[in-house]
């Protein structure tokens, strides 16, 4: 496979637990793969515009650590690749940014809001959860079993570990999650935990955060498989969905 090289696209900031351990799980990776992985992190107030980010990167990963500097131009960047079949993934607030823009962009809801920034518009598919999950961990029910985490995985429970505040709103989960844009995994509470757009070449989110469980003898296999996708040229015929 050849070399990649994966854009990051949040505020570093290195008082950030999150982000350091990001940048570790990286590390982590690299030393199982077998082809090189080159990251780059680009502030959310300097992200390239479409055609420097076809040429010069493989992926994307919107990064926890939201609100962002500039919001607006994360749901951007994420509308982008949705449509031009580009891979990317979302954990944390990249998870909660990506159902945002698709609830306002494919499923008719131009109010859709995340109440941490936008707390006074009429539609916030993501709220404040009733429990903080800042530092904890969960067990995470994959209920589909065709899903990128259940064919990564290959189980139907896991241990996520979060450090957010902020979740799919429970009033909209059924009007989100509408086929091609399916939420794969849950909380023992039913609460959403993850998401994918089925027909894209890999469109993923978990509210959860991989890295934080990943180690040197175990890098996280679902970053593994990430970095994987985006080394491996897209299949002719492969397109990117939308309503």
């Amino acid at each position: 496979m050849k070399p990649i090289h994966i854009a990051l696209i949040g505020d570093f900031n290195e008082k950030k637990h999150t982000h350091l351990a990001l940048n570790t799980c990286v590390g982590h990776c690299r030393e199982k793969l077998q082809f090189p992985v080159k990251t780059t992190w680009i502030p959310t107030t300097a992200i390239p515009d479409p055609i420097v980010l076809s040429r010069d990167y493989d992926g994307l990963w919107i990064t926890p650590g939201s609100p962002y500097a500039d919001d607006e131009a994360v749901y951007e960047v994420i509308r982008w690749a949705r449509e031009q079949n580009v891979p990317l993934l979302g954990t944390c607030g990249g998870f909660q940014y990506m159902v945002v823009e698709y609830a306002r962009n494919v499923l008719g809801m131009p109010d859709a809001a995340h109440e941490e920034s936008d707390p006074t518009q009429p539609q916030l598919v993501v709220a404040k959860l009733s429990c903080s999950l800042k530092g904890q961990q969960e067990e995470v029910r994959i209920t589909d079993k065709q899903s990128w985490l259940y064919r990564v995985l290959q189980r139907d429970v896991m241990t996520g570990f979060f450090n957010c505040a902020y979740g799919v709103n429970p009033a909209y989960t059924d009007r989100l999650n509408q086929y091609p844009f399916v939420f794969t995994a849950f909380s023992e509470s039913g609460a959403v935990r993850g998401v994918e757009l089925k027909g894209h070449r890999f469109f993923e989110g978990t509210l959860f955060q991989p890295p934080l469980e990943s180690t040197p003898a175990v890098p996280n296999p679902l970053i593994l498989n990430f970095f994987e996708h985006c080394a491996t040229p897209a299949v002719a015929g492969t397109v990117a969905t939308d309503r």
